[in-house]
């Protein structure tokens, strides 16, 4: 069954489908053979996976019952008119001869308000989707989209806004999230523009957690040129390979910059650990460097240091 609808009108334009029908999922009951496979840069090796039925060993058939579902599917699309427009005057000059009724200015509707739904529902699974683009005092851009599933591993919710201001210059911010059984995220960014400074941060996180693997992850990257231009950066990650090897990685960099000079710095500091083969293993790194430069001299200084060991075999 569809059902279709549209309309427009003074204050907006918009479109409706809906449909309803069934969906096969013959294809599930097709067993699945996947090889033995050696995992790279590690000594794990993945199981092989003979015959293996998505529709009977992973409960489908004792939940849904049947191959054959039903589902339902919306789709919707706004666009509310504003009634505010933006004039571009057009200069017209006559000197010899008089055009009357000329007009001396185009004027252009500014933009409106965008907004999109989509959803789709069955038994298995139920998806759902919000967009919309609005433009008010700021310009405003936003997304949702999640999941909800019998299936813990099919739910999820990713997340996202942006708006772009235009008071007292121009800053431009931005925020994702994702959440998942087996990951979550966000990231936060701004930029900013003024006659004065310009300035910008943004800071991304990461979590994964996953049979073979658990990973954090976090990145910061600030800049701005108030007193003199200026950029620092750090990446900090923490892993677990399924205790194969467990380690740290820390990384920062600064640099600042003018006319008469420009300076960076960095370090790096990393170590690991675990074991292969019954033998323990275990390793650190840390460097450092930094230079320093201005029309009369050069100065660089830079420093490394590593330790590694293998219980009876080095040290």
């Amino acid at each position: 069954h569809q059902n279709f609808s549209a309309g427009n009108n003074e204050n907006s334009i918009e479109a409706h489908i809906g449909i309803n029908g069934e969906a096969n999922l013959d294809f599930l009951n097709i067993p699945l053979t996947i090889p033995e496979m050696t995992l790279p840069y590690t000594t794990l090796t993945t199981p092989q996976v003979k015959d293996f039925s998505l529709w009977e060993k992973t409960g489908l058939k004792d939940f849904l019952k049947t191959t054959k579902q039903s589902f339902d599917l919306s789709v919707k699309a706004q666009y509310k008119k504003n009634k505010d427009e933006h004039i571009i005057p057009i200069p017209f000059y006559a000197k010899d001869f008089q055009v009357l009724s000329t007009p001396n200015d185009i004027f252009i509707p500014a933009m409106g308000n965008i907004t999109y739904d989509f959803s789709f529902k069955s038994v298995l699974i139920t998806l759902n989707t919000n967009v919309g683009l609005y433009n008010q005092s700021d310009i405003v851009a936003y997304f949702l989209t999640s999941s909800s599933s019998v299936t813990d591993a099919l739910q999820y919710k990713l997340e996202g806004t942006s708006s772009l201001t235009r008071k007292r210059g121009l800053k431009l911010a931005t925020a994702l999230s994702l959440s998942n059984k087996f990951m979550e995220g966000n990231h936060d960014s701004t930029f900013s523009l003024t006659k004065k400074n310009m300035e910008a941060s943004v800071t991304t996180s990461a979590e994964v957690q996953i049979p073979i693997l658990r990973m954090k992850f976090k990145q910061e990257l600030n800049g701005n040129t108030k007193s003199k231009p200026t950029v620092s950066s750090s990446i900090e990650l923490m892993y677990d390979l399924n205790s194969t090897a467990t380690g740290t990685i820390n990384h920062k960099l600064n640099l600042e910059s003018l006319t008469s000079y420009f300076y960076i710095e960095s370090s790096t500091k990393g170590d690991i650990k675990g074991s292969v083969l019954s033998l323990e293993y275990s390793g650190t790194i840390d460097s450092e460097a930094s230079t320093y430069l201005n029309s009369k001299s050069t100065r660089s200084s830079v420093k490394l240091q590593g330790a590694s060991k293998v219980d009876g075999i080095w040290n």
